[in-house]
């Protein structure tokens, strides 16, 4: 009965406690700016990841100089000074008495001739820009160049697998840094690898793009390109 007595509503004309006023609604962001805000933070994490990319792999040029080191590199820079004074039909017909001693070389059927035909055409669309860059110089920096861009592209395929940009950012983070990755595209290291890598990333992503819901032609077509170049570099040994 006390307790029931406590719980009854006073008689009289005493006013109820009054209702608590609800919390003033949060303002959020809406589903355009936020997608943006999102863009606009991968877009200065990829440059980070770029950053550091291309400072890790500048090391050997630091400490040693425009050098390329290693036999296979000094070959194919030699394979490429040729390809850039002679033109296309006498490297494709080129016999090296120089290599493979004393049989020689058949260089045209015996070579992934991508590497060479990318360096010649960066150093011959640079010279047009004005740029007196030298084709050795070219040579040392393509592995770097090709580097940073493997790594962007991996940021680019995790995203599109996972639908989170933050998860490419990581990706690509870890594929600049990555030491299997920087062995095989430190500046000076003219290796079929070290643009392979690049080729075979673009065309994973490219062909993951082209499995949309709605994919597009250029999606596919740049899945058959990314993928014709990767076996002129040498996608397939690698």
């Amino acid at each position: 009965l006390i307790v029931r007595g406590a719980m009854a509503k006073p008689k009289g004309g005493s006013a109820a406690a009054p209702t608590p006023a609800a919390p003033p609604p949060t303002k959020r962001l809406p589903a355009g700016a936020k997608a943006t805000a999102g863009l606009c933070v991968f877009i200065a994490a990829m440059g980070v990841v770029a950053q550091q990319a291309y400072d890790i792999r500048m090391y050997a040029i630091r400490d040693y100089g425009y050098v390329i080191h290693e036999f296979d590199p000094w070959f194919n820079y030699r394979a490429t000074e040729y390809l850039a004074a002679n033109g296309w039909h006498a490297f494709f017909h080129w016999f090296d008495y120089m290599s493979w001693y004393p049989l020689g070389r058949p260089v045209g059927t015996t070579i992934y001739p991508g590497m060479q035909i990318t360096a010649v055409a960066i150093w011959r669309a640079l010279g047009k820009l004005g740029s007196a860059i030298s084709l050795n110089d070219v040579c040392c920096l393509v592995p770097a160049w090709f580097g940073v861009s493997a790594s962007i592209l991996v940021g680019l395929f995790a995203a599109e697998c996972s639908g989170r940009k933050s998860a490419g950012a990581f990706a690509a983070l870890i594929m600049a840094i990555v030491p299997a990755h920087i062995m095989r595209s430190v500046a000076g290291g003219f290796d079929n690898e070290s643009v392979a890598t690049t080729a075979l990333v673009a065309t994973f992503y490219c062909w993951v793009r082209a499995l949309r819901d709605r994919p597009t032609a250029r999606d596919g077509e740049a899945t058959a390109d990314s993928y014709a170049f990767g076996v002129l570099c040498g996608l397939a040994y690698v």
